[in-house]
């Protein structure tokens, strides 16, 4: 190409980044440049590439792990070969990067097919949409649901699910990812996040597939809730012994139907060893938040659990006030243990809502997980190692919306998530004593340089005085979606 050529493409290229434009599958660009972008993803040879497997989790205390699940959501995009499917359910979108993947994706004649929540309008749905379309007859649509798909149509529900399916892409077919992840520049920067990738299942794709086609109807009254597993071991779906299992809410509950009392009352805290002794189920819940009447009635749930015997931690990005108090009140074994990953920076009045010279706001880090590891006897089966994980929070509203609560068989799965979970239980930096400390009290790792000259780290505790139960009186900000 000559000097000329080469001068024009770039200046095409950085034309259409300027115009917030899809940029061509031929000029593949750098966005990890960008403060705001995340790495670009190249394509393997296709006929040698596999879709992700297992558990991905983003680490927003690090820039090296912003865009970890964004990243392979992007490379099984650029994967899915002409004539395939891309299904995407998510509540928020607002990442250009992957608008882009979907545009080329499209281009090259893959049908492209996303359901969104009602609360936005991001310039990379705009982009998609100029692409695609919002006719859900059609093969390829981005559309937004009016409050729930499946939900009743209120100001209170909302299609909250976040799952992604490819019919094929490279070498793997019926690939489904499920998680709490939403396709946000948030998500990658300030939320702790995971993301389960599968592929194979023939049958539990096509319920996807149905349940997708069902959400696109956008209905304006509650649907039935499912439940599937692919081809169950018996003669109906159980968690204890299938792969997967899979709720697609909305499903009213209250403490004598919920999902989570149902599979908490189906843990065995304590095992005869045959040695005499017992061992004891560990459960690790990293929840975004707890909250409301249901929170309570969960929140009292999971610690009698640790009452029972268990070894339960539990860390949460946010806590209601009530909720916080019957889940930390006092057993025999002592009070459950608690961090939090709530971490808030930089406070300062500007976000003084209250007027109470506080700041009100949670702003810079959190978890937006919603899992539970179980390790133990699960239904009368000792050693079960499972995992639930989806996109439904431990709160009053989440059982009316649109939401998927997947659960997930397996040692190495298990493995995976408490790695996860550890990895921010026991980093300072990550999380914090939810007993002890508020958003905003915390203790930080910091270098001091001693009078001979040599740097040490220490650990100091900062700004607000110690608390023991903090009110809820925290409010949405820049950087949380209420998602």
């Amino acid at each position: 190409m000559s000097r000329c050529s080469t001068r024009w493409v770039v200046a095409f290229v950085l034309l259409a980044l300027s115009w917030g434009a899809a940029v061509p599958a031929w000029a593949s660009y750098d966005d990890s440049r960008t403060a705001a972008g995340a790495p670009d993803v190249r394509a393997a040879k296709p006929q040698h590439w596999k879709a992700p497997r297992g558990p991905f989790f983003n680490d927003p205390h690090r820039k090296a792990g912003h865009f970890t699940i964004e990243r392979e959501v992007i490379r099984t995009i650029r994967h899915t070969p002409r004539r395939a499917t891309i299904r995407i359910a998510v509540y928020s979108f607002d990442r250009m990067p992957v608008a882009n993947a979907l545009i080329a994706a499209h281009r090259r004649g893959v049908r492209v097919q996303m359901l969104l929540n009602d609360h936005q309008d991001t310039r990379a749905m705009q982009a998609v949409r100029a692409e695609v379309g919002t006719n859900r007859k059609k093969k390829s649509f981005i559309y937004k649901c009016r409050a729930g798909c499946r939900s009743t149509q209120n100001e209170y529900n909302n299609l909250h699910s976040k799952f992604y399916s490819f019919t094929r892409a490279g070498r793997s077919k019926d690939v489904i990812a499920v998680g709490s992840a939403n396709m946000m520049l948030n998500a990658a920067l300030h939320q702790w996040n995971d993301l389960y990738f599968t592929s194979g299942d023939h049958t539990l794709f096509r319920q996807f597939v149905s349940l997708f086609n069902n959400m696109k109807k956008d209905w304006d009254t509650r649907r039935p809730p499912r439940h599937f597993c692919g081809t169950p071991t018996a003669a109906a779906c159980d968690d204890s012994v299938d792969k997967h299992t899979v709720w697609a809410l909305p499903k009213l509950s209250g403490p004598e139907n919920d999902l989570v009392i149902d599979m908490l009352d189906r843990v065995q805290c304590l095992t005869p060893d045959g040695a005499g002794g017992q061992q004891r189920t560990r459960l690790a819940l990293s929840m975004h938040t707890m909250r409301g009447r249901r929170g309570d009635y969960l929140a009292a749930a999971i610690r009698n659990k640790y009452a029972e015997g268990c070894d339960v931690r539990v860390s949460y990005g946010l806590i209601g006030y009530h909720t916080k108090q019957v889940l930390g009140a006092p057993t025999a074994r002592g009070r459950i243990p608690l961090r939090s990953t709530g971490m808030d920076y930089n406070t300062d009045d500007d976000f003084d809502l209250n007027h109470d010279g506080e700041d009100d706001l949670i702003l810079d880090y959190y978890s937006h997980q919603k899992y539970l590891v179980v390790q133990g006897t699960y239904n009368g089966v000792p050693d079960s190692s499972m995992v639930l994980t989806g996109s439904s929070n431990w709160a009053s509203l989440s059982t009316a919306n649109d939401e998927i609560w997947m659960t997930v068989q397996g040692r190495r799965v298990a493995r995976q998530y408490v790695r996860n979970f550890d990895y921010q239980w026991d980093h300072p930096r990550n999380s914090r004593d939810a007993y002890t400390t508020t958003y905003a009290e915390f203790r930080e790792a910091r270098m001091v340089r001693g009078a001979d000259g040599t740097i040490r780290r220490t650990w100091v505790t900062t700004r607000r005085p110690v608390t023991t139960v903090e009110p809820d009186r925290h409010r949405t900000g820049p950087y949380w979606e209420a998602d």
